[in-house]
């Protein structure tokens, strides 16, 4: 074999190899089904680019050449790259986070995969069996979702709707999307290739697409199954409209056409059975409509998305960065949302955050140029066309409801660079290249080596010491071994030293855990030696990243966990004026003010966060006690009847700011009214009993122990105890 046949081969086994990503689950790493596969992708482009760059000075065929498609990918990579640079945090908008493995980075590593894909499957017939072990590998991946169906494999995010070896049930319909459509192309072509034609192929691929459609159907995703249905009607309407010399396909189009017209309006015909009701799937589609819109995170997000796009609308605020515009927008009316968005959920919106409108046109121009090139290209038949159209429509839509993942952003860059190739079939090597590859010293020996150099270090420097850290991170956490919190400290300490964007999940991490040593029996000494590690790197981490509500929030509790208030009510202060409307931080710095005596402030920020939005509970709760507090009687237990009004509300805070301020009798009065509300529970009657015995009513107190011992008799002993230390005149 040639040598540049090897390279040539090499190439193609590692690229039918990203097909397989989607089954890598690392649990040793931390977002096991997301860090996996996105190391793993950088992990095998990096050695693949090293590959074909000294593989195309052994052999032509696999250089580059450029096509329109080429170039708008370059201008949107140039675009966003500018716009990540000039944008709010360059180092957060390259290097993303574990939990979403975007970013920068990993942009330009599906440029590379582009570049490589595009030259080196510069066949039809390379390019039918990357797409058949597409089909094949979603098969597989079909099988293993039956599996959870049946029950027989845990579904990873719970519920009943299939995810996959991807943790999430959207990213897993997205992926049978693109393969359904794939499918389909391939099995138009095995028709219209009469040469090709086999029916063991024809019954290969229908068996695929009734696997891919059973497990989309169960992933329950609606705007994947929207976007097929309204994949396919663009499909048969191309067909329909533009297939000329294949009159009995036209027929069949129009047919499939009122076919799904017909699916579609008896669909919302049946829409108020039982049919349609019971089952989990066309329930949720049945419940589609504006009012569960304005339940839904999107309805409060889109607009802060659109206010971020009009403060920066030319280059945007750079990829990773829409907490920014989430926090300073954000929406008190969604505070039983998640209480952190990252991401827009749209495609559309997303891109305009984090490129302007530079970026989005960008974004879209590739979209177009894709078309036009597909829609000139003599190569493809009407069917053809109409079968990739149909999936970018598909495709496009869904991505209006979610965001983009790795998997099908790998994809959507395949389809790139299957037509990319198609297009440049017929062209020669740069020139430039082709006199370069004749400096047999410098293509033989110098780029050879300084490739290898290259690649090494990237592979340590972006791959391997954040997976190093990232497994460390496990190590501190994981609870399926007895990890002392010493033995915790020390894998956080390494974690630390290799200094990647793991500090900042590191840091987080690390302050959780600190929550749960309060009132457990980890040492002194090891809680400072926590404390201090985390605040020490969790304050370079909001240096490095300046106005992050979310890290001064995690700092300003801390500091009120420790007791340290007065720098407490720093962070948290910090954090209201970036985020002046997130009621989670003027709760906190409520309860800092309420610590160092100054309830007149604590009242101000409780009263703020009611004021923003009246219908959530935890702000009149706190508005309440912030009332008493501040010694506003009668404001505080005005709003205290409101709150227990009916019993649907109680609440240890309002007995005891009752208490604290010299309402006891009111703090009483709610228990009594909670113990005929809830006679089974044992420990109110303990507080009640409390309660007596702080009024100075002791017989009451010794009563209502008698009674709890009679109706409870598991809770007898402690009853028994109480009753005797009251007796002997003491306050237990």
């Amino acid at each position: 074999m040639k040598i540049g046949n090897l390279f040539s081969h090499v190439l193609i086994i590692g690229l039918l190899t990203t097909l397989f990503l989607p089954f890598v689950v690392t649990t040793s790493q931390l977002f096991p089904f997301i860090t996996g596969k996105g190391f793993a992708f950088r992990i095998l482009i990096e050695l693949l680019l090293g590959i074909w760059v000294v593989g195309m000075f052994w052999d032509p065929s696999l250089r580059p050449k450029f096509s329109w498609i080429m170039g708008s990918i370059l201008i949107f990579v140039g675009t966003i790259t500018i716009s990540d640079i000039f944008g709010v945090s360059l180092y957060k908008s390259f290097w993303s986070n574990f939990e979403r493995m975007e970013g920068l980075i990993t942009l330009l590593h599906l440029l590379a995969y582009f570049l490589i894909a595009g030259s080196v499957l510069n066949t039809r017939a390379r390019w039918y069996t990357f797409l058949n072990v597409s089909v094949f590998a979603s098969v597989i991946m079909s099988v293993y979702a039956f599996l959870q169906l049946a029950g027989s494999i845990t579904i990873n995010q719970g519920g009943v709707r299939l995810d996959g070896t991807f943790g999430n049930a959207a990213y897993l319909a997205v992926y049978m999307l693109f393969n359904f459509f794939i499918a389909l192309f391939l099995l138009a072509r095995t028709y219209q290739d009469k040469s090709r034609l086999s029916w063991y192929a024809v019954s290969g691929y229908g068996i695929a697409l009734v696997f891919q459609s059973i497990v989309m159907y169960y992933t329950a995703t609606r705007g994947v199954i929207l976007g097929l249905i309204g994949g396919l009607l663009v499909t048969v309407v191309v067909v329909a409209l533009f297939e000329r010399e294949r009159p009995k396909l036209r027929r069949v189009s129009i047919a499939a056409l009122a076919a799904l017209l017909l699916l579609v309006g008896g669909f919302f015909a049946a829409r108020n059975t039982s049919f349609v009701t019971s089952s989990p799937t066309l329930s949720r589609f049945s419940s589609l409509s504006l009012e569960e819109l304005n339940t839904q995170g999107r309805r409060y997000v889109w607009p802060m998305a659109i206010q971020g796009f009009l403060e920066k609308p030319i280059l945007g605020w750079g990829q990773e960065n829409f907490n920014y515009v989430f926090n300073e927008h954000y929406d008190p009316r969604m505070y039983n949302q998640e209480a952190w968005f990252d991401h827009a959920h749209n495609i559309v919106l997303d891109w305009l955050v984090a490129g302007g409108v530079v970026g989005l046109a960008g974004y879209l121009a590739i979209f177009a140029t894709l078309l036009f090139v597909l829609w000139k290209n003599k190569t493809f038949s009407v069917t053809d066309k109409a079968i990739i159209v149909g999936l970018l429509a598909g495709y496009f839509f869904q991505n209006l409801f979610v965001f983009d993942n790795l998997l099908s952003s790998i994809y959507f860059f395949s389809i790139l660079a299957f037509i990319h190739s198609e297009r440049v079939k017929d062209k020669t090597e740069p020139l430039w290249l082709n006199r370069l590859s004749q400096n047999l010293f410098l293509s033989r020996k110098i780029i050879p080596v300084s490739v290898v150099i290259v690649v090494l270090v990237c592979l340590y420097g972006l791959n391997i010491r954040p997976i190093l850290a990232n497994k460390n991170i496990i190590n501190a956490l994981n609870q399926n071994v007895s990890r002392t919190p010493e033995e915790s400290l020390e894998y956080y300490r390494k974690v630390f030293k290799y200094n990647t964007f793991a500090n900042s999940e590191a840091s987080e991490q690390m302050l959780n855990q600190i929550q749960k040593f309060f009132g457990s029996r980890v040492t002194v000494e090891t809680r400072q030696a926590f404390v201090e590690l985390a605040t020490k790197n969790m304050d370079e981490q909001i240096k490095k990243f300046p106005g992050d509500a979310r890290r001064l929030l995690f700092m300003g509790s801390l500091r009120n966990r420790t007791g340290d208030y007065k720098n407490a009510i720093s962070y948290l202060e910090e954090a209201e004026r970036v985020s002046p409307k997130k009621q989670s931080i003027l709760f906190e710095l409520g309860f800092s003010y309420l610590s160092v005596g100054e309830s007149e402030k604590a009242f101000e920020k409780f009263k703020k966060a009611y004021d923003l939005e009246p219908s959530y509970s935890e702000a009149k709760i706190l508005y309440a006690i912030g009332a008493l507090h501040d010694n506003q009687d009668a404001l505080g237990k005005e709003l205290v009847s409101e709150i227990t009004k009916d019993g649907k509300v109680f609440d240890e805070r309002i007995i005891t700011a009752l208490a604290a301020t010299g309402n006891l009798t009111e703090g009483v009065a709610l228990i009594q009214k909670q113990v005929q509300l809830t006679p089974n529970d044992p420990k109110i009657r303990f507080r009640l009993a409390a309660g007596y015995l702080s009024l100075g009513q002791r017989t009451k107190s010794i009563e209502t122990l008698r009674e709890a011992a009679k109706l409870f008799p598991e809770a007898k002993a402690d009853a028994d105890f109480y009753i005797k230390e009251i007796q002997a005149g003491r306050n237990p």
